[in-house]
């Protein structure tokens, strides 16, 4: 089984997990109701049912389209609405009646231990009981206020992440290098341009003297991103804005494609597509590269292409969109000193807190957020500054990632 097929299946098996898991739990919770309501209600379970069976069918269907043959021409984007609709609002309804029964079960201790003396449960101060009512009422509010938050103010909330790395080959010229990545823009995902303008603004202020643009800068059509080039024109950096491209930027006819690379190249990005460049100060030397996309049913990278040019013993920053490359092949190569990646967005909803991270891209991803090494090198994962699918971040925010370079011996 190559590792392309493993991981669809895996990817498949949570989404089924998930989604299904949530129809079903909501599905007993309410069906218990039934004797009360009668037999219309039963008929409304019955459609339930089978519409969640249906609707699962149909997100599989649509995943896997979109997966193996990059587009959903077949399936549509009524399907893709249809799916959002009805899975969307089942988190916060499933976690309140999740958290209802937590709160049912401590109300109950509650009452076990005030009736412990024997005394009736009608018994119980008002006072106590109207306190319990608002703390339950408060904690059930929570979904609704994550989901409003992630909606409307998380995936808007961007978060600037700062790291310095050593790298034993860089010269003492480039230490403090300060390098900035963004990732996964996903023009087609965005509501007007507002947003952009304050990750561009912030980008500048911080002065780097190169940006890192690791792909997906569309959903599906090259057009998405036209309205954004005047904006993307206006990154500043010492020693140039450069760019790979994602997954996302093959999804559409060659002749989109090519349209595509020409918007990105007018908005004053150097795309690097398997190709590198040297950044020469006072005699020594850095490159950067990037490769083509490489990952889930793409094999568009080529590492050789891409060094073909880049000097012995010269430090290496590569741009390669999906980190399953650095998986295959780039960590064992030790061709780059740091890899930038992006693609996994951080899974979108999760929690990162206090050195703690839980986040679905896990299952599917073995590097899916920050910073790793191996053998000395290392990778870095950005969580991406859009959305794809539902336009959603719940715990993970979007990500500005500002990299200082260090020299061995400062």
């Amino acid at each position: 089984m190559t590792p392309d097929i493993k991981r669809l299946i895996i990817f498949l098996f949570v989404l089924i997990a998930i989604q299904g898991g949530v129809d079903y739990y909501l599905f007993r919770t309410i069906k218990k109701y039934e004797a009360f309501y009668g037999t219309w209600f039963s008929k409304v379970l019955r459609l339930y049912k089978h519409t969640a069976f249906i609707m699962l069918i149909v997100l599989v269907l649509t995943t896997i389209e979109r997966l193996l043959l990059g587009n959903n021409l077949l399936t549509g984007r009524g399907a893709q609405i249809a799916i959002a609709m009805w899975y969307l609002p089942k988190y916060p309804i499933a976690l309140i009646l999740s958290i209802y029964k937590i709160i049912k079960v401590i109300v109950t201790f509650i009452q076990s231990g005030i009736t412990s003396d024997k005394l009736q449960v009608s018994t119980i101060d008002e006072k106590r009981r109207k306190v319990i009512h608002s703390i339950g009422v408060s904690i059930a509010s929570i979904p609704f206020i994550s989901t409003a938050q992630g909606v409307f103010h998380t995936i808007y909330d961007i978060e600037i992440r700062t790291l310095e790395l050593i790298i034993p080959r860089l010269s003492l010229v480039f230490d403090g290098y300060k390098i900035i990545q963004i990732s996964d823009i996903h023009t087609g995902s965005l509501f007007g341009t507002t947003y952009i303008e304050e990750v561009i603004q912030s980008i500048n202020q911080m002065s780097p003297d190169i940006i890192a643009i690791t792909g997906d800068y569309v959903n599906f059509d090259p057009q998405e991103y036209a309205a954004f080039v005047p904006l993307f024109s206006q990154l500043q950096a010492k020693h140039g804005v450069y760019g790979s491209l994602g997954n996302h930027d093959h999804y559409m006819t060659e002749d989109k494609h090519e349209y595509l690379l020409s918007l990105i190249r007018k908005s004053k990005v150097d795309l690097l597509i398997n190709e590198s460049r040297t950044i020469a100060v006072n005699g020594s030397k850095l490159v950067i590269a990037g490769t083509d996309n490489t990952g889930f049913n793409q094999r568009f990278g080529d590492l050789d292409k891409t060094f073909i040019n880049v000097p012995k013993d010269v430090p290496v920053i590569l741009m390669a969109h999906d980190p399953t490359y650095w998986d295959m092949q780039i960590a064992e190569s030790q061709l780059a000193d740091l890899t930038l990646s992006g693609h996994t967005h951080g899974g979108q909803i999760g929690f990162e807190y206090l050195g703690s991270s839980f986040s679905p891209a896990q299952f599917v991803y073995q590097h899916w957020a920050g910073l790793y090494k191996s053998n000395g090198n290392y990778l870095y994962v950005n969580r991406g500054i859009g959305t794809v699918g539902p336009p959603i971040r719940i715990g993970i925010r979007p990500e500005i990632t500002l990299i200082t370079l260090r020299a061995s011996v400062a």
